[in-house]
């Protein structure tokens, strides 16, 4: 009997205009109702996946920057594990030396090398999109996923104002390329030996680093220990690799029909794609098992 509900964001919950879709809303409302735990696992930072559940009222624990950062209900920070700063010296270094676009997560703030670059790049995402009435950065709409990322502008800083403190602790990174070039299978080719880091992907063109320790999978273990739920008793939904980690661990697991070949076979079942309210589908069949 599944407990504990964990759903990612981005292919999975949200669908192709990278919003949650109202019947995916109401499906989560009626599981909470149903005394089934829902909770979020995604690589976003918190500022940036909570506005989408804010306008739908929907109220959960929020496990972000694959595991990185743990939130609870009131927003505020429980767990967090950084990068090993020495690791994160040598990332930058060689970040900057081979010109690799990238960016370094705190629970706060979005550090860049390039702050202009980027978000030129936030911007070529909106036009690729053709979503161009959210192209001016003064929108605020917190329907919409595209919006949101244009709210996160506010929370990007200079690399010059980063630096090795509690309030900085460097949580993730996310290192940039296009698919047709060698600097992210460079990069993984260079860090992926390092034991205290944990390499994965949400897409071609990014790779996706934290700490060895934090993963998707690890958190959501914890966190049903903490509540008493047995991993059997977990769902979690996904559709990337940053999702590996908690597919394989739950009981009952689903890769988004969107998936990979790859996330695909590390799920125990397959949902509709994102476009299909996947999340919802499976959500309804849970409750209708009751």
């Amino acid at each position: 009997m599944v407990k504990l509900f964990v759903s990612d964001m981005d292919g999975t919950l949200l669908n192709e205009e990278h919003v949650v879709s109202e019947r995916n809303a109401k499906a989560i409302k009626a599981l909470q109702q149903a005394g089934i735990e829902f909770v979020i696992a995604t690589g976003r930072a918190y500022n940036s996946a909570r506005p989408m559940l804010d306008a739908h009222k929907i109220n959960c624990k929020m496990i972000n920057l694959n595991g990185a950062a743990v939130y609870n209900l009131d927003g505020d920070i429980e767990t967090k594990i950084p990068l090993e700063i020495d690791t994160v010296k040598e990332m930058l270094n060689y970040l900057e030396e081979t010109k690799t676009a990238y960016s370094v997560m705190t629970d706060k703030y979005f550090y860049v090398g390039d702050k202009e670059a980027f978000v030129n790049r936030v911007k070529g995402m909106l036009r690729k999109l053709e979503i161009e009435k959210y192209t001016n950065i003064e929108t605020d709409d917190a329907y919409s996923s595209d919006a949101q990322f244009i709210h996160e502008l506010a929370y990007i800083k200079d690399m010059s104002e980063f630096s090795y403190t509690d309030d900085t602790t460097a949580l993730k990174f996310m290192i940039f390329g296009e698919p047709s070039d060698s600097k992210l299978p460079n990069f993984l080719k260079t860090f992926e030996g390092y034991e205290d880091l944990d390499i994965t992907s949400s897409g071609p063109d990014n790779l996706e680093v934290t700490h060895s320790k934090a993963q998707k999978g690890f958190a959501v273990a914890e966190y049903a220990a903490s509540r008493g739920i047995a991993m059997e008793d977990v769902a979690t939904i996904g559709d990337s690799l940053n999702d590996r980690s908690m597919l394989q661990m739950a009981g009952h697991s689903y890769a988004m029909d969107n998936a990979s070949p790859e996330v695909k076979e590390m799920a125990k079942f397959i949902a509709p794609s994102h476009r299909e309210d996947g999340v919802a589908v499976v959500i309804e069949e849970i409750l209708n098992q009751l």
